[in-house]
């Protein structure tokens, strides 16, 4: 592959399970690779100093031969917090650690575990993810890539897909569309994956999408960060769509927990997105008598936003909406309160994090936007929960992370009947994406139908309003709230 590409040397860095266990998905630096095994760590002969065009290190999760219904031993995580995979000059290879066999966690109905495990080995089938890990946007979508790999450890312990082992990818795009397009060349002409999963891109997705059509690779899920996304028939992505969906996101959350109208807007300038989003949610109002008094864009890394608070108080703003991280929102909270400024603060599925949580109560009412059921009290999410605390303990959890197992669900309540073959093709999850019509997956979704076009702003239009109260986040109401010219199937 690599005569196709600009020349840059990377590492490959790969953390893999023996053959024989069921376990996947594990993330460690090569120090802490090396302290565990108290030996510098090797470089593997033929692995260094690989032609890739710049694409940063793949963080391999390797799958087990044969599907198995409770694995043998599972790879275990270090007691730190997330670590993303390091750009290196030197390939590393490990055997990932054995653990003590845990049973597995139970599933509620709503989450379609493989219905039988299938005798003798099948082939694996190889799913890639791709996305920026770096910088203040890597905080962001950080909870993804570790929601794939601890998925693909939960599927494999449960019996695969139709018998079929999982074995995940993950690369970090490093925010570059060229690069997004060269790792998935490489996924699909190398490593032979038949789809991208839970894609965690802030717009760079653009640079792969259409490389991905011309192989006929779908993309099956999304952090809903890139507008592209609801705008391919090779993006199947069953939650809130990153376009019309995520604006009418920002007038449901509103309107759903709040009677204030008059809103302040504080967005982000390092993502296009961000001023993408607000254009699109701009659109809609007036809405129900909400209107914007006040907008500004901001920086991520600011230090304060006094100034920019002082104006939307000044405009009438009893609402502040706000696109930006997690650091940034708990900044804004602490700038307002100095101001004897109390707005209701309000946000997206972005803010549904750990690193939300942890700003501590000056963030008590924010109100979001969830794609899924609330990650982290809900009944419909305990598999994520029990997932992670299983194959990734001490790991950032998120609604980013959690998408991961709507759309591992969603893959597997299908499997049996479009995974059969011995060897699954990109046609055969092609083949079962159509298939699917006004899925609910028990309450995971609202009513989904994937369109055959390029328009996929009608997928889904729902959003699940949650508040952030005593260090949790709280659903509001139990049902999905869905933008008023949305329906069911549609």
């Amino acid at each position: 592959m690599g005569r196709h590409l600009p020349r840059q040397r990377i590492g490959i860095l790969l953390v893999v399970s023996s053959l024989s266990m069921a376990g996947c998905g594990s993330y460690f630096s090569e120090a802490e690779l090396a302290s565990r095994q108290a030996v510098a760590a090797p470089a593997q002969p033929g692995a260094a100093a690989i032609d890739t065009s710049g694409v940063p290190s793949f963080t391999r999760a390797a799958a087990p031969a044969a599907a198995v219904a409770a694995p043998a031993a599972a790879p275990v995580a270090v007691g730190q917090k997330a670590v993303a995979a390091k750009k290196s000059g030197t390939a590393t290879a490990a055997a990932a650690p054995a653990a003590a066999a845990v049973a597995a966690p139970v599933a509620p109905a709503a989450a379609a575990v493989p219905a039988a495990v299938h005798s003798g080995p099948r082939s694996p089938i190889v799913l890639c993810s791709f996305g920026n890990s770096s910088g203040v946007l890597g905080a962001v979508s950080g909870p993804a890539p570790i929601g794939n790999a601890a998925w693909a450890s939960w599927v494999n312990a449960h019996g695969g897909l139709a018998g079929h082992p999982v074995k995940m990818i993950n690369a970090d795009d490093g925010g570059a569309a060229a690069n997004a397009q060269a790792i998935a060349q490489r996924c699909v002409e190398q490593e032979h994956a038949v789809a991208i999963f839970n894609e965690y891109t802030f717009g760079e997705l653009d640079g792969a999408l259409p490389y991905l059509k011309s192989k006929g690779v779908p993309v099956i899920g999304s952090i809903g960060a890139a507008i592209s996304s609801d705008h391919s028939s090779m993006v199947f992505n069953p939650l809130n769509g990153a376009d019309v969906g995520q604006a009418w996101g920002f007038v449901d959350t509103i309107r759903a927990q709040t009677d204030k109208k008059n809103l302040g807007v504080l967005y982000c300038q390092e993502a296009a997105t961000c001023a993408q989003q607000i254009d699109s949610f701009s659109k809609l109002l007036p809405y129900q008598g909400m209107h914007i008094v006040y907008k500004a864009q901001v920086s991520l890394v600011q230090p304060d936003y006094t100034a920019q608070l002082i104006q939307a108080k000044n405009a009438g703003a009893d609402v502040v909406v706000l696109l930006l991280d997690s650091a940034s929102v708990g900044r804004v909270a602490r700038n307002a309160a100095q101001q004897d400024y109390h707005p209701v603060l309000s946000g997206t599925y972005n803010l549904g994090i750990q690193a939300t949580l942890d700003q501590g109560p000056i963030l008590d009412g924010l109100i979001l936007a969830s794609r899924t059921p609330a990650y982290s009290t809900s009944p419909l999410m305990a598999d994520y929960r029990d997932a992670m605390a299983r194959f990734q303990p001490g790991k950032a959890m998120g609604d980013v992370g959690a998408g991961a197992f709507v759309f591992g669900a969603l893959l597997a309540k299908y499997a049996d009947k479009y995974l059969n073959a011995d060897n699954v093709t990109s046609a055969d999850m092609l083949t079962l994406l159509h298939s699917v019509h006004d899925e609910k997956l028990g309450g995971l979704l609202p009513g989904v139908t994937f369109p055959t076009g390029d328009d996929r702003t009608q997928t889904n239009r729902c959003i699940e309003p949650v508040v952030l109260s005593g260090g949790r986040f709280l659903q509001r109401g139990g049902a999905f709230v869905c933008a008023p010219d949305w329906k069911p199937g549609a």
